[in-house]
């Protein structure tokens, strides 16, 4: 019986643990850099140096860098310059080929210029001869008849009658009439022609030829600036619209 509790109490020490042992702390020792200034200064010195290379490595790159892509620039404007050069030359040789142009459009211009001033008091006069004949009364026929019209060098002339308005030419004829002439009709149909002003009958006079009576009438009417026939006003502007044409059929044709 005794020798069972004693086996019990020697499982119960055996179970209990023994306590840790205490942890000494050992203090370090204190250092000290017997190193002399001149080789901390020296180990200094060989740091800024190194940092000294790579900042002078890196500008040098850098300066390298720059001056291929100026090289690089400087050959591509060589070669537009050359371009332009040649470009240049290429259209002097055809201006040199062409030299006679601008002469011979100088001469046409100067020409176009002569002919429209030549031709700026120019009146079509048949066509107003025949209407002043076809509003005469059949039996009243034109003897004779005069123009002064306008000149390209001359001012128009003041028109001799107060009453009349400003015109740039006349037309006086001679009419010969089988009977006494209505003059206020004749008037009238003067009027009418477009282009003719201020038709007056200066004289009537009863004559006799051959056995037959007839009554001579002198009469004149007034040309207005609606008469010229400006035939060449409007040939600058048409020779315009064709070259326009003309450039348009190009740049459709490219």
């Amino acid at each position: 019986m005794s020798t069972v509790l004693d086996r019990g109490k020697t499982r119960g020490k055996q179970k209990t643990k023994a306590p840790a042992p205490a942890r000494t702390v050992v203090p370090t020792m204190p250092q000290v850099n017997l190193l002399p200034p001149e080789v901390r200064a020296a180990r200094s010195l060989a740091v800024v140096k190194r940092w000294l290379g790579i900042s002078l490595l890196a500008v040098v790159v850098v300066v390298g860098l720059v001056y291929a892509f100026a090289q690089l620039v400087r050959t591509q404007a060589d070669n537009e310059l050359a371009d332009a050069d040649a470009q240049t030359m290429q259209l002097q040789a055809e201006e040199r080929q062409y030299a006679e142009v601008p002469l011979v459009l100088g001469q046409i211009a100067d020409i176009e210029e002569a002919r429209l001033v030549g031709t700026a008091t120019e009146i079509a006069w048949k066509p107003y001869v025949d209407a002043i004949t076809a509003v005469l009364p059949a039996d009243v026929s034109i003897d004779s008849l005069s123009v002064q019209g306008p000149s390209p060098f001359a001012a128009p002339t003041d028109p001799l009658d107060p009453l009349q308005g400003a015109s740039i030419g006349s037309i006086s004829f001679e009419m010969r009439s089988k009977t006494v002439p209505n003059t206020s009709d004749m008037l009238d149909a003067f009027a009418g022609v477009p282009g003719l002003a201020d038709p007056w009958v200066s004289s009537v006079t009863a004559s006799e030829e051959e056995g037959s009576t007839f009554y001579a009438v002198s009469a004149t009417v007034q040309l207005t600036e609606s008469t010229l026939s400006g035939r060449f006003e409007d040939v600058p502007d048409e020779a315009t619209d064709e070259d326009a044409a003309d450039e348009a059929a190009t740049e459709g044709e490219g």
